[in-house]
């Protein structure tokens, strides 16, 4: 089967052939805490809108009212990164190949699906990444280089709580929910359900392990079996908080959280975005946006095939002061 001839090969086979490939686990995306946004443009508008709640003066009944005060608005425009990821499938890649397994030879939809696979997985640990930036308010770049602090952009301030997990007669329920109530005075509206806590190692062993929590963590322990019959993904849960090891590592320059802090982030709804952006294609120009998009172009002399996928995705925490750091010392 010639590459060069088969229509399956073509930009939407292709793109609908990458977008079917199963997606790799990662701890951030499986929260589903990032609600997708599909634009049809190459950036995204984000409109804040200021309002506070004001008490209403009883008057006599007949009277006007105080007017409803008017809401700031303001609108921030962030440029989506553009991902691409090249390969090649030569024809010498795919001549004289046996099929893994088997004495038949190769087709070349199974190197090409081998290929895609590959560079789905690359953007997928990308994504990943972006992520886990939103969520420290910092997006980073693969270099290390900074694409937006979403503090700056918002124009409002990163919290940090220290739960003295150091000292063995802190009061460590006490700490969480002073934590929990100063982020509830913030709200301010947000539709919050829960809170997660993404943690190096050594602040949930010291949490887990601390005097004052180590007997609820065993009992939590014990239970955790009867409840899901098999390992827990989830580490310890406690006064509303999930807390989960976070074990993805980027490199020396990525994003990371260290072994001795925690990211504490709400759950709920709008309360982060991921903003998709289409590809560079003319097929694809103002359409509404997918995940992922692949293509190909033919070698020169007719050699075989380039293989080019790519993503446009940026993650963005909209309620970025209810996201706070905490700390073990």
């Amino acid at each position: 089967m010639a590459l060069s001839s088969e229509s399956k090969f073509g930009v939407k086979a292709l793109t609908a052939a990458v977008n079917k490939v199963p997606a790799t686990p990662t701890q951030i995306r499986d929260l589903g805490i990032f609600e997708p946004q599909h634009l049809t443009t190459s950036y995204v508008d984000v409109e804040c809108q200021e309002g506070r709640l004001n008490l209403v003066q009883s008057k006599e009944r007949g009277t006007g009212g105080d007017a409803v005060p008017s809401k700031a608005r303001n609108i921030r425009t962030f440029r989506v990164p553009h991902l691409p990821v090249d390969d090649v499938v030569r024809a010498d890649d795919v001549q004289n190949l046996r099929a893994f397994g088997t004495d038949q030879l190769t087709a070349v939809e199974d190197v090409v699906m081998d290929k895609l696979a590959d560079g789905k997985l690359n953007l997928e640990y990308t994504r990943e990444h972006l992520m886990l930036g939103a969520l420290q308010g910092k997006i980073l770049d693969a270099d290390g280089s900074e694409l937006y602090d979403l503090y700056k952009e918002f124009g409002v301030t990163r919290g940090a709580h220290n739960w003295k997990l150091g000292t063995k007669t802190t009061e460590v329920g006490v700490e969480i929910d002073k934590t929990i109530s100063a982020l509830r005075a913030q709200q301010k509206g947000a539709m919050v359900t829960g809170w997660v806590a993404l943690c190096g190692l050594d602040f949930l062993t010291a949490l887990k392990y601390h005097d004052k929590i180590k007997p609820i963590y065993e009992r939590y322990q014990d239970g955790a079996a009867y409840r899901e019959g098999s390992l827990n993904p989830i580490a310890f849960e406690h006064n509303g908080i999930k807390f989960v090891q976070y074990i993805g590592d980027f490199g020396a320059k990525g994003a990371k959280i260290d072994a001795d802090k925690a990211i504490l982030l709400p759950v709920g709804r709008k309360l982060y975005t991921e903003a998709f952006a289409p590809a560079d294609m003319n097929a694809t120009v103002n359409t509404k946006a997918l995940p992922y998009y692949a293509s190909r172009e033919k070698l020169q002399h007719d050699k075989g095939w380039s293989l080019h996928m790519q993503s446009n995705p940026l993650p963005i925490a909209l309620r970025p002061e209810l996201v706070v750091t905490l700390t073990a010392s």
